[in-house]
């Protein structure tokens, strides 16, 4: 049999039942990392650019907000490599998902104080009125509150003995539910900071709301399953590299023709539709793919810094959001810094460095903190 006609053969048959590939996916570290990076940048556009009028209009904010933060690799590839995440760690028990759900959701509010929340109470205290924003502040939906209900929700449905397939229909339909479910405004600020959790309501008071942005985790999770019982992993990503760079192409080529987020209503991206999902969610299967032949090509140890930075992606989350809201609260509203670009981006590309080697430093210490003996 020539292997044109075995590589055939094997793309019929998967994925089997075996699980074959069950080792560290580099791959989807690389994934992460750039996303780290295009985070990191986005967030100093995003809160920093913000400070100097017709920061709208300027090329350099539209590059960091849309570009880095909507398209490449940011939320959406964080919460396709959560997915697959939940199938490949060794503590995927409904129990283990629940509890681990919970802790991530409350570290969401002890980020939300440090990052601007303890700035907002400060201010309050000081003006003697505290306005609705010190409620976001304390209390916004962030990506953490999203990946800790993810988490208890997939314990649930996993404790309800539902396998991947079933997941990932379920994310399709929470996921149509919240293309429609846009802007939902309560009438109350509470309300719809509470609500906005899980649909889409106002856009101070909404992020990330797990109707919409659950479909990438439960994407994740396939796509986990369908690579581990992979026989060809080779073909695999061959085939995967093809038919996603082709949609992606598409896609992209359809945003710079409609518009950004064009499929989604009102283009609002928190707010993600079923379509431009199905878009975003090939970029990262494009991305994975390429990244699948550059370690191929390369070896696995020429990017060991990259695996590190995925390693430490929650240390690293926490880091830069605490150094940038104390930037933005001190320097650009109480001093009234106009942050120019040529700041915003060297200032960016050095706070991933911090960042990388803070969380470095971060867990040395806690692991020679656990491996201290217990003194009686």
């Amino acid at each position: 049999m020539t292997e044109k006609e075995n590589n055939r053969k094997t793309m019929i048959r998967w994925p089997g039942k075996e699980e074959i590939n069950t080792s560290r996916l580099y791959n989807l570290d690389l994934l992460k990392a750039l996303a780290i990076v295009c985070m990191i940048l986005c967030h100093c556009v995003l809160m920093l650019g913000v400070h100097h009028d017709g920061y709208e209009k300027d090329i350099l904010y539209f590059f960091g907000d849309v570009v880095l933060g909507d398209y490449i690799a940011v939320a959406h590839a964080f919460m396709f490599a959560m997915g697959v995440g939940f199938v490949f760690t060794n503590k995927k028990a409904p129990a283990d998902l629940i509890k681990r759900g919970i802790k991530i959701f409350l570290l969401g509010y002890i980020l939300n104080f440090f990052r601007y929340g303890i700035y907002a109470l400060i201010e309050g205290v000081i003006s003697g009125e505290f306005e609705p924003q010190t409620l976001e502040a304390l209390f916004g939906p962030d990506i953490f509150h999203f990946a800790g209900l993810a988490m208890i929700l997939t314990g649930v449905l996993k404790k309800l003995r539902l396998n991947e397939a079933h997941i990932l229909f379920i994310g399709i339909l929470m996921s149509a539910a919240g293309s429609f479910l846009v802007l939902i405004d309560t009438g109350n600020y509470v309300e719809n900071l509470l609500l906005g959790h899980v649909i889409t309501t106002t856009e101070d008071t909404s992020c990330f709301a797990l109707l919409n942005w659950y479909i990438f985790v439960a994407a994740g999770m396939m796509f986990g399953v369908i690579v581990r019982r992979v026989e060809n992993a080779g073909v695999f990503y061959k085939r995967l590299l093809a038919v996603s760079g082709i949609v992606s192409a598409i896609y992209i080529a359809l945003t710079f023709r409609l518009g950004i987020l064009f499929l989604t209503k009102q283009s609002f991206y928190y707010a993600v539709g079923t379509p431009d999902a199905i878009g975003l969610l090939c970029t990262d299967l494009f991305l994975i793919s390429a990244f699948y032949y550059i370690i191929k090509k390369f070896g696995v140890s020429k990017f060991k810094t990259e695996i590190e930075m995925s390693k430490n992606l929650t240390v690293i989350y926490i880091i830069q959001w605490c150094v940038i809201g104390f930037t933005d609260s001190v320097f650009g509203y109480v001093l009234e810094y106009d942050f120019p670009y040529y700041f915003i981006y060297p200032f960016g590309f050095m706070l991933i460095v911090a960042s990388f080697y803070l969380a470095r430093l971060w867990n040395k210490h806690k692991n020679k903190k656990s491996a201290s003996p217990i003194l009686l």
